[in-house]
C-alpha cells in the first residue's frame, strides 16, 4: 500500500508499529493506577537491621584482634559463633564475625578504638595481654574506672588497638582545636589519630583519643586505692580468722582443770554447736542441750571429771553409743554419738581415763561428741564448768 502527498512519499510494511495519537483524557486512568496502586500491591521496605553477620575469608597473616579490630566486634564472639577452639587462624578460612552498626545518635569512637565488655574471670591484665596493651593503656582509655581489681561483668571498655592515648568525650561547645590545645598536642596530628577530614566534624559525646598521652595521675590514683583495698581486704581476713578462731575454738588438753574441777574431754577439737544454740534450733527444731566438739572419727574421749559410769550403751533417743558418769553430788556428765564405748556400766574412773571414741552414731550429722553437764538431772552450759 502506497500513500503520496506531494513529492514526499511513505512506506508502510505488514507488521509496521504505528504510534497514533488518542486524547489525553483516554490515559487518565493509567495514570491514576500507576500513581495509586492496589493496596496488596504496595511493598512496605523494613528498615535496615542494626545488627548482623559478616563472612569473612582469613588472608595471609590476619589474626583474630586484626579481625576484631576491623569490623569492631568481640574476639570471644567470634570465636563462638564461628566454632574456634583456639585463636589461630588459616589462609582460606571461613569466619562468621557479629557486627552492629552504629546508629546515627552514637558517640563517635576514633578508628582502632574497640568495646569490650567484660565476662566472668576478666581482669585488666588479662585484657590488656590480650590485646597487648598496658594496664596504663586501658586505664588512659577509660578514666571512669573505680579499680585496677575489681571488674564487674557485663562492664564495657574501651580497648585501643591501633594509637595509644588518652581517650575523652567531647563536651557541649568543645571543639578538636580546643583538645589540641588543652593537651599541647599537634591538631593535625589529632586529626590523624581520630580519622577526621574535617576537624569540625564531631559532635558533643562523640570520643577523641589524644595520641601520646598517658593517664599518669588516674593510674596513681587507682594504683593508691588498689593499696588501700588491699590493706581493708587483709584487715577483714584476719578478722574473719579471729572471729572464726573464737567461734571454733581449738583447745589443747594439757591436763588443766577449771576451778570446778573438769577438764575438756577431748585433746584436740572445734566448738561446732554452743549451749542452746539459737543455730541448732533453727535447723532441727531442738533445743541444744550440752556442747558439740567436732573431731576426727576415733579420737579418744576422756572424763571430765572422776566418778562412777552409771550409763553405757544405746541411746533410744538420738546420742547413739552413748557414757554418762556420775560425779557425786547430784553432779553427772554425758558423751554421745560415740563410735566405740570402752568403760562398763558401774566401773570407777579417774579424771582423765578413757571412755570411749568419737563417732557419728544416732542423730548425727558428722564426727563429734556431744558432751553434756547435768546438776540433778538438769542441764547446764558445760562452759560454765570447764577451763578456759
Amino acid at each position: 500500500m502506497a500513500n503520496q502527498q506531494g513529492s514526499i512519499r511513505s512506506w508502510l510494511f505488514a507488521g509496521s508499529l504505528l504510534a497514533i495519537p488518542i486524547s489525553p483524557l483516554d490515559i487518565l486512568p493509567e495514570l491514576e493506577a500507576a500513581m495509586h496502586p492496589p493496596q496488596d500491591e504496595i511493598v512496605v521496605l523494613e528498615p535496615a537491621p542494626n545488627h548482623g553477620v559478616v563472612f569473612h575469608e582469613v588472608e595471609p597473616g590476619e589474626s583474630l584482634l586484626l579481625i576484631a579490630s576491623r569490623y569492631r566486634s568481640d574476639i570471644g564472639a567470634i570465636k563462638k559463633l564461628s566454632g574456634l577452639k583456639r585463636d589461630l587462624l588459616q589462609p582460606g578460612q571461613l569466619l562468621k564475625v557479629p557486627i552492629e552498626a552504629q546508629r546515627e545518635d552514637e558517640p563517635r569512637l576514633p578508628p582502632g578504638v574497640l568495646v569490650y565488655t567484660v565476662r566472668t574471670g576478666d581482669s585488666l591484665e588479662r585484657i590488656a595481654k590480650t590485646y597487648g596493651l598496658r594496664i596504663i593503656d586501658l586505664v588512659s582509655a577509660n578514666l571512669d574506672l573505680a579499680s585496677l581489681d575489681r571488674l564487674s561483668v557485663g562492664t564495657r571498655l574501651y580497648v585501643p588497638t591501633r594509637e595509644r592515648g588518652l581517650l575523652v568525650s567531647i563536651q557541649e561547645g568543645e571543639t578538636l582545636e580546643d583538645i589540641a590545645r588543652r593537651y599541647r598536642v599537634d591538631l593535625a596530628r589529632l586529626a590523624r589519630a581520630n580519622g577526621l577530614d574535617n576537624p569540625l566534624a564531631i559532635k558533643p559525646g562523640d570520643r577523641v583519643l589524644v595520641p601520646g598521652v598517658a593517664a599518669q595521675e588516674a593510674m596513681a590514683r587507682l594504683e593508691q586505692r588498689r593499696k588501700e583495698e588491699r590493706r581493708l581486704a587483709e584487715e577483714r581476713r584476719r578478722r574473719l580468722a579471729a572471729e572464726r578462731a573464737a567461734r571454733l575454738r581449738q583447745v589443747a588438753y594439757r591436763g588443766g582443770t577449771s576451778a570446778k574441777g573438769f577438764q575438756w574431754p577431748l585433746g584436740h577439737f572445734k566448738i561446732t554447736a554452743a549451749y542452746h544454740d539459737s543455730r541448732y534450733y533453727r535447723r532441727f527444731r531442738r533445743v541444744h542441750t550440752g556442747i558439740d566438739l567436732a573431731a576426727p572419727q576415733g579420737t579418744p574421749i576422756y572424763a571430765a571429771k572422776g566418778g562412777v559410769v552409771v550409763e553405757a550403751g544405746w541411746s533410744r533417743v538420738g546420742y547413739g553409743y552413748y557414757v554418762k558418769v556420775d560425779h557425786g553430788g547430784g553432779v553427772e556428765t554425758l558423751y554421745a554419738h560415740m563410735s566405740r564405748i570402752a568403760v562398763k556400766r558401774g566401773q570407777r574412773v579417774k579424771q582423765g581415763a578413757l571412755l570411749g571414741y568419737v563417732g557419728r552414731t544416732g542423730f548425727a550429722t558428722g564426727p563429734h561428741l556431744h558432751f553434756e553437764v547435768r546438776i540433778h538431772g538438769g542441764t547446764r552450759n558445760p562452759w560454765s564448768y570447764l577451763p578456759h
